[in-house]
C-alpha cells in the first residue's frame, strides 16, 4: 500500500512538472514571437527569404552563442573577420543588420524558441530566393525582355563608389537621355515653326488671289 502511494506521488509530481515546463516553454515562445514581430519581421521570415535569410532551422545551422553574438552586433563579428558572418554579409548584398544590444540572451533564446516552434509548421525552403508567385516573364530571354522585365540572372548588388565603370555607364545613359529629350523638343519646336510658316504662306497666297480678283473686276 505504501509503495503504491509512493509511485502515485512520483507520477503526480512528474505530471505537474511536465505541465509547468510545458507552460513555461509556451510562455517563452509567446515572448519570442512578440519580440520577433517587433524587431525581426521587417527583414526576416521563418519560411521565406526577405531582406535577410529564411530563419527556419537557423539553430541547426549556427551555434546558439554565435546567433546571440550576431543578433547583438553583426558588424562586430564581420569586423573581426568571422567567416560565417562575412559570407552572409556578402550573400545579402552587404546589407547591414541593425544591432540589438538591448536584448538579453534569454530574450534571444526565446526568439529562437519561437523560430523552432514555427519551423515545425512550415515547409522546407530551397536554398536561394523562391518567390511566392510565378514570374510571367520567366521564359523571356532576349536583351529587351531582360531590360523591360528586369529579368537578370546575375546577383544584384549595390553600386560601390569605386565602381567607375558603372558610374560612367549611368552618366552616359543620363546624358543620352538628355540629348534624346532635347532633340525631341527641338523637332517639336521646328515642326511648330514650319506649320506656322505654311499657314502664313497659305494666308498670304489667299490675300494675293483676292487682290487679283478685285483688280480683274
Amino acid at each position: 500500500m505504501y509503495k503504491m502511494k509512493y509511485i502515485s506521488f512520483i507520477i503526480i509530481n512528474l505530471l505537474f512538472l511536465s505541465i509547468h515546463t510545458s507552460g513555461k516553454a509556451q510562455e517563452n515562445i509567446t515572448e519570442g514571437q512578440t519580440i520577433f514581430k517587433s524587431r525581426c519581421a521587417s527583414c526576416h521570415a521563418v519560411d521565406k527569404r526577405l531582406v535577410g535569410p529564411a530563419l527556419k532551422d537557423v539553430y541547426n545551422r549556427h551555434d546558439e552563442q554565435w546567433i546571440i553574438d550576431f543578433v547583438h552586433s553583426s558588424q562586430t563579428l564581420i569586423k573581426k573577420g568571422d567567416e560565417t558572418a562575412l559570407k552572409l554579409f556578402d550573400e545579402y548584398n552587404q546589407t547591414i543588420m541593425p544591432d540589438h544590444k538591448d536584448l538579453t540572451e534569454k530574450q534571444i533564446k526565446n526568439i529562437l524558441a519561437y523560430i523552432k516552434d514555427e519551423s515545425t509548421q512550415v515547409p522546407i525552403v530551397s536554398k536561394g530566393y523562391v518567390p511566392e508567385f510565378t514570374k510571367p516573364y520567366r521564359d523571356k530571354k532576349s536583351i529587351i525582355d531582360k531590360i523591360v522585365y528586369l529579368n537578370f540572372d546575375e546577383p544584384q548588388k549595390p553600386i560601390k563608389p569605386e565602381d567607375t565603370v558603372s558610374w560612367v555607364l549611368i552618366a552616359t545613359i543620363i546624358v543620352l537621355l538628355g540629348v534624346f529629350f532635347y532633340v525631341i523638343a527641338f523637332l517639336n519646336h521646328f515642326m511648330d515653326v514650319y506649320v506656322k510658316e505654311i499657314e502664313f504662306q497659305k494666308k498670304e497666297d489667299g490675300d494675293k488671289n483676292n487682290i487679283e480678283r478685285t483688280i480683274n473686276r
